[in-house]
């Protein structure tokens, strides 16, 4: 495995919600238009706008990353073990090939605090220096394996329903727990882990007055 050491981490966690508007700052925000190398595990079936390939077929949406250029959405299976299977190759393909945006919704289906597969594993701790740029999405921050949370390098956070979540954020942001909880949905607080900086904003949903 070819690796370049000088890669800069980009490790994105967006957590919230539903309704919080984790999929609109997904889209709108952290997804580039120029990116022409995506792979996307869609497991909503919610970003075929995005990508010129949607298809339930590992070996399909696999064979793509074959081609300098491609906007893959995989939709995976939504029984417990196949799905499982799928996500491993997934993500090993995804360190294997490189160079590529990665996004992974509903971490919470794949991973758990205490166990993530050994492909995710490749993807958190190697990925950067195969030129991986990772956002993971998940609706609680306590679904989500503690290796993904180690090598987070910025933290999106929406509205939560449940008060460990909010306790949760409020130390992963270093924000008072009243700054999470009085987030409403479409807000956020957004952290760069190495520079420490902070911001509140509101995403904007496209279309829709503000």
């Amino acid at each position: 495995m070819r690796t370049n050491q000088a890669n800069d981490a980009d490790v994105i966690a967006v957590i919230g919600a539903t309704g919080s508007g984790k999929g609109v700052y997904i889209k709108n925000y952290a997804l580039k238009k120029a990116e022409r190398r995506l792979l996307i595990w869609d497991y909503m079936r919610e970003y075929g706008p995005l990508t010129d390939m949607q298809t339930e077929k590992i070996a399909s949406a696999l064979q793509t990353l074959t081609g300098k250029q491609f906007r893959t959405a995989f939709l995976p299976s939504f029984e417990d073990k196949v799905r499982q299977k799928q996500f491993d190759l997934f993500c090993k393909a995804a360190v294997t090939v490189g160079d590529l945006r990665l996004v992974v919704e509903e971490l919470a289906f794949v991973t758990s605090p205490s166990f993530a597969p050994a492909g995710w594993k490749m993807v958190t701790s190697v990925g950067r220096h195969k030129g991986l740029r990772v956002i993971g999405a998940s609706q609680r921050p306590a679904q989500v394996d503690k290796a993904f949370w180690s090598n987070c390098t910025e933290i999106h956070c929406g509205f939560l329903n449940y008060d460990d979540d909010q306790k949760t954020m409020a130390r992963a942001l270093g924000v008072s727990l009243s700054d999470i909880q009085a987030l409403q949905p479409l807000e956020y607080i957004h952290k760069n882990v190495r520079t420490k900086e902070i911001k509140f904003g509101r995403v904007k949903v496209p279309g829709k007055a503000p």
